[in-house]
């Protein structure tokens, strides 16, 4: 038996022809397309296909998940406030020269804010570590230290790092061993920007000598060392061939730009292939420019599959946006990154007791990128106030247009009965909640409802 598009199935030849399967809310019970028994009577009888629909909203839906849509930057709430926004995000606050104002003198208190911050709300940290930044107002606040630190080598004659010297890359290799060893498990914490080299550690610079190729790969690959396990990113102001070259020697790298709703965000991305393919399997971050256009940036969301966007820099409110800048920003905010649904979940009537339970998913993503984390896709049959889950296994990591999957799942230890179905998708490391899929019926423990299963 062959189950096409969720909705119809098709028999080989000497069998009957399936009854066409009914589309309905989870609000609602859910209908059945039934079939005559099939080889093996005493085993499975019929299958019965579900089909979840999509939120009421559409992509105006709110999905709160961790490391897509937008995220707090500069302290900045939610834009438009009924908008959540549970990730943050740190730079300005955790410059190299307040984490370690004299040589291994640290202080990463507000690294531990942040993430305190980020856990509270059950979103993910991120940061930046600036080594340079040129006009900044911290540079003309007596009460804070300098963004580079005094033990920092300078080129002669200028407040610019000296980028190339061996003092410059011991020091950022130490700041990143102790910062991985402190927080690179900690699980609020979604993903470190490369920073350290460049203006405001975007990896550009206006003056002085720029760093090499050799080193510029060095100070890369002391971060990705330093968090093996998290997302790191590059920021795309770096010529192209420096950018695939990192990419290529450093395996979880992603990249980001800081100029989303510009002219090709002042981004290399734009104006090279290889680039614009990197999205398939690693992520692209993002913050509004202060010059943004929202009807350009909604349209570069979806061109380069952008994840996340920021809560600030916009020289601009949502309530000062016309009606066709205010429909693309809210269309940047909602398809930025996954947004998942379970378009079709199709299992059996009934099984008998001992016997495995033949499960397929169909699924869509409606964003603008796939998710790049592991989640865990999980049925729960319930009945009589007890639950036993099984897992499906990961089958949304890479999901960027339709996927179908299929499982099968034991259910041995299941009295006879009839048992409540529902579905979930979950964060195995049991940090995050569990994904807010775009469908109707989520309960207060993140599942969906989906229907019944008849153990015989």
């Amino acid at each position: 038996m062959r189950a096409t598009d969720g909705n119809r199935v098709s028999m080989s030849s000497g069998r009957a022809l399936l009854a066409l399967a009914t589309v309905l809310s989870l609000a609602l019970p859910l209908a059945a397309a039934s079939s005559p028994a099939s080889a093996r009577p005493d085993r499975v009888t019929s299958e019965k296909t579900r089909t979840l629909t999509p939120r009421a909203l559409g992509l105006t839906a709110d999905l709160p998940n961790p490391l897509r849509g937008q995220y707090r930057w500069f302290g900045t709430d939610p834009t438009p406030s009924s908008v959540t926004s549970n990730d943050v995000y740190y730079r300005d606050q955790v410059y190299w020269g307040r984490l370690e104002k004299s040589d291994n003198a640290w202080d990463f208190s507000l690294i531990d804010a942040g993430l305190a911050d980020a856990g509270a709300r059950g979103g993910k940290f991120g940061f930046r570590v600036m080594a340079y930044c040129p006009g900044c107002w911290m540079n003309y606040r007596e009460d804070l230290p300098a963004v580079t630190p005094p033990f920092v080598p300078l080129q002669p004659g200028t407040d610019v790092p000296d980028w190339n010297s061996p003092g410059f890359l011991a020091q950022w290799r130490e700041l990143m061993a102790e910062l991985g060893r402190r927080y690179g498990d900690d699980p609020r914490l979604g993903y470190v920007d490369v920073g350290g080299y460049g203006s405001y550690g975007e990896w550009h610079v206006d003056t002085g000598a720029r760093i090499s190729d050799a080193n510029g790969l060095a100070v890369v690959k002391a971060v990705t060392s330093a968090f093996p396990t998290k997302h790191v990113l590059i920021n795309t102001m770096t010529p192209v061939d420096f950018t695939l070259a990192a990419l290529k020697a450093n395996p979880h790298l992603g990249i980001r730009t800081d100029s989303l709703g510009c002219p090709d965000m002042y981004s290399m991305v734009a104006v090279d292939e290889r680039l614009q393919q990197v999205w398939r399997t690693r992520p692209f971050f993002s913050e509004w420019c202060t010059r943004a256009d929202p009807v350009l940036g909604a349209k570069q969301v979806r061109q380069f599959h952008v994840s996340t966007l920021s809560s600030s820099n916009m020289p601009w409110t949502h309530e000062s946006l016309d009606a066709r800048q205010r429909a693309a920003y809210d269309t940047a905010l909602a398809t930025a990154g996954y947004r998942l649904r379970l378009r079709a979940l199709t299992l059996p009537r009934s099984v008998a007791a001992g016997d495995k339970v033949d499960v397929r998913t169909s699924w869509v993503n409606e964003g603008s990128a796939p998710t790049y984390d592991r989640w865990d896709v999980r049925l729960t049959f319930a009945r009589n106030g007890k639950a036993t889950t099984v897992s499906l296994g990961e089958q949304l990591r890479g999901v960027v247009d339709t996927s179908r999957r299929r499982a099968r799942v034991s259910v041995r230890g299941l009295a006879k009965g009839r048992y409540d179905v529902s579905v979930s998708v979950v964060d195995p490391d049991g940090y995050s909640a569990p994904m807010y899929l775009a469908n109707r019926g989520r309960t207060s423990s993140g599942t969906y409802p989906v229907g019944s299963l008849t153990i015989r």
